[in-house]
C-alpha cells in the first residue's frame, strides 16, 4: 500500500469514527475530536510518508504531532486530553476492523 492510499484509507476510517463519536458526545466534542484527528492523520502522511499502522510510532503521534499542533493551534490542550483523543480513534480501529498498532496502544496508556 502507498502512503497516499493508506492516508486515503485513515481518514475513511476516521468519517466512520466520527459517526460513531456523534453518538456518544457532545456535538461539539464530535466534531473537535475529528478535527484534531484529521490533523494527526494528515501530519503523518505529510512528514513520515507511512504506508502502514504499524510503521506509526508512539513518538509521532504523541510529542512530534503534539509539538506541531499546538504551533499551529495555540488553544489549550493538555497532553493526557491529547492522548485520550488520538487513542479513542486506535481503540475503534481495533474494535471494529481488528487492526492495531500496539506499541501506540500500549505508548498511550498513560
Amino acid at each position: 500500500m502507498t502512503a497516499r492510499t493508506f492516508h486515503d484509507k485513515m481518514v475513511e476510517y476516521l468519517y466512520e469514527y466520527q459517526e460513531y463519536l456523534l453518538l456518544v458526545k457532545s456535538d461539539g466534542s464530535a466534531v473537535s475530536h475529528y478535527t484534531i484527528l484529521h490533523e494527526l492523520i494528515n501530519y503523518i502522511y505529510n512528514y513520515h510518508l507511512v504506508s502502514n499502522l504499524d510503521q506509526i510510532t508512539v513518538s509521532m503521534v504523541n510529542s512530534k504531532f503534539r509539538a506541531d499542533y499546538k504551533r499551529r493551534n495555540p488553544e489549550i490542550i493538555d497532553t493526557e486530553t491529547m492522548q485520550k483523543i488520538i487513542k479513542g480513534y486506535f481503540v475503534f480501529l481495533y474494535g471494529k476492523y481488528g487492526i492495531k498498532n500496539e506499541k501506540i496502544m500500549r505508548g498511550l496508556e498513560k
